[in-house]
């Protein structure tokens, strides 16, 4: 499978304190190899603080690792500088859709802005992609001069699903993308998705807490823990290394019908 992104050997640490003392060097990466291939699921979970949006920051060529190397389509990055087709190449999703879009911007404006980055469209041949990006998530193009007030969180998100889409990426970042929604919106996202990476070939790393959601969505499944990745079943939940972390997100899995406390 040609991968899209390969992180081979990354390490990144922090300084904490230091003002008035030596500041005290935090591992957060650990000699991190993951390599995703073409229309790929890869699901990624781990407690607050495990180093997973650094691990997002680094994919996306925003923050560069201390050791090891980040290729993008067999591109190395380096010095933080993306050539135009590696940024493009990699989008990303955030969880709160709200603040992710400028307000003054209708969802027109939104979408087009990629599209003008990215893109040679303009005027008809841009209004068309636009209209067509719109019906790929499920929203009618009529509704493009509304502001990301007007609309719900579930369609609001549809709305950064086609602006990630916009450019042809090869994969999506979806850092706690549907975290926000209700469950019925959820899984309308997450068949969205589905859709869109059988028709386009879209490549995902699914970033979540929600075990339930690995396995509804996730062809494979790592743990980021104490800097390092475990792989883990994303349908049985079962690793060859010994991970208590990974069974105490297992029993905290909500039973499918609640149980009667004991009177």
């Amino acid at each position: 499978m040609n991968p899209v992104v390969t992180l081979s050997g990354v390490t990144k640490s922090y300084i904490r304190g230091g003002f008035f003392k030596k500041g005290e060097i935090v591992p957060v990466l650990r000699g991190i190899d993951l390599s995703i291939g073409s229309g790929e699921c890869v699901g990624l979970v781990g407690p607050s603080g495990s180093g997973k949006s650094t691990m997002g920051r680094i994919l996306l060529g925003v923050e560069m690792p201390d050791q090891g190397e980040v290729a993008i389509r067999g591109e190395r990055i380096t010095g933080g500088k993306l050539s135009p087709k590696a940024r493009r190449a990699v989008q990303v999703v955030f969880q709160n859709s709200l603040d992710s879009c400028n307000p003054r911007m209708t969802a027109r404006d939104i979408l087009a802005e990629p599209l003008k980055n990215f893109t040679d469209l303009r005027g008809k041949d841009l209004e068309d992609r636009i209209d067509d990006l719109l019906r790929k998530v499920g929203l009618d193009p009529k509704e493009k001069g509304k502001y990301p007030s007007r609309f719900s969180g579930g369609q609001l998100q549809r709305i950064c699903i086609a602006r990630a889409l916009a450019p042809k990426p090869d994969m999506i970042l979806l850092d706690e993308a549907v975290s926000a929604l209700d469950m019925v919106i959820q899984a309308q996202v997450l068949d969205l998705l589905d859709d869109l990476r059988r028709e386009l070939g879209t490549a995902y790393l699914f970033v979540t807490h929600d075990l339930r959601l690995i396995r509804r969505f996730c062809d494979r499944a790592f743990l980021l823990q104490d800097g390092k990745l475990h792989g883990f079943d994303p349908k049985t939940f079962v690793s060859k290394d010994h991970l208590p972390l990974l069974s105490e997100l297992v029993r905290a899995i909500p039973p499918t019908t609640p149980q009667r406390a004991a009177i």
